[in-house]
């Protein structure tokens, strides 16, 4: 995690008088960034939970983190994409800081959707979003309305997450150097949950191997190389992409 990250997160907390923490709500735990929470309660700073791409959660899942975490602090579902969340966000928001104007901070990993949240409640695009990691280079003033200022930080991952698999399953990193383990790493994950989730997605036989998974949908999307070899890193680089986007639920 680079210095130059934290000092910028680290003053944002300070002088912010609400955190909004996005979470992504497949991996409500696995990206929950406890150096940064700790840091929020050291100030003595009130947050919310945001349960980002809520639409990508089963019902179960959903269900299951919003009971943990409300335990802890308000705890808001959302979804930029079904338009889901947006009210009762903003009634959390003005009901804990009841101080106007207020500065609005937000935090959390690379890609969970930061800078779309903030373009879902001043409903215009303003903040810039961006597929790639770690895109939010350095903090983003917006104003939300005369009372509500927004400051957008950079992803930070602590420097303990070093396990490449998981941080693709949070969409922490894109660019990947070797698609074929990272995959079917993600097979394995979603083999775990549900058979049917890749035989319904690509058209194949459910298989527990995620080698031969991989394999088969090599064949199902085409992906060869010269010879009629299959293409086992295109296939890869399909299932990643498909993942990344929550099209795999």
């Amino acid at each position: 995690m680079k210095r130059s990250y934290i000092r910028v997160v680290d003053d944002i907390i300070k002088e912010s008088d609400l955190i909004l923490n996005i979470l992504d709500a497949r991996f409500f735990d696995e990206t929950r960034n406890l150096e940064i929470e700790k840091k929020i309660k050291s100030y003595g700073k009130k947050f919310i939970f945001v349960l980002n791409k809520c639409d990508t959660a089963s019902n179960r899942e959903l269900f299951r983190a919003v009971n943990k975490l409300k335990k802890i602090t308000a705890t808001i579902p959302v979804s930029c994409k079904d338009r889901h969340g947006k009210l009762r966000l903003i009634k959390a928001i003005t009901y804990l800081v009841r101080k106007r104007p207020m500065i609005i901070g937000v935090v959390g990993y690379p890609n969970t959707g930061k800078s779309s949240v903030i373009n879902y409640l001043i409903g215009r695009k303003k903040a810039r979003t961006s597929s790639e990691a770690g895109f939010t280079k350095g903090k983003q003033w917006i104003n939300l309305n005369k009372n509500i200022r927004l400051i957008d930080t950079p992803g930070v991952i602590p420097p303990k997450d070093r396990d490449k698999v998981g941080l693709v399953l949070k969409s922490s990193i894109t660019r990947i150097e070797e698609p074929e383990e990272i995959a079917t790493g993600i097979i394995t994950f979603l083999n775990r949950k549900n058979l049917k989730i890749l035989e319904k997605k690509y058209g194949i036989r459910a298989n527990q191997d995620a080698v031969e998974t991989l394999k088969e949908i090599a064949k199902v999307k085409h992906k060869l190389k010269k010879g009629g070899l299959l293409d086992l890193k295109g296939a890869a680089q399909i299932i990643i992409k498909d993942w990344q986007k929550g099209k795999l639920k």
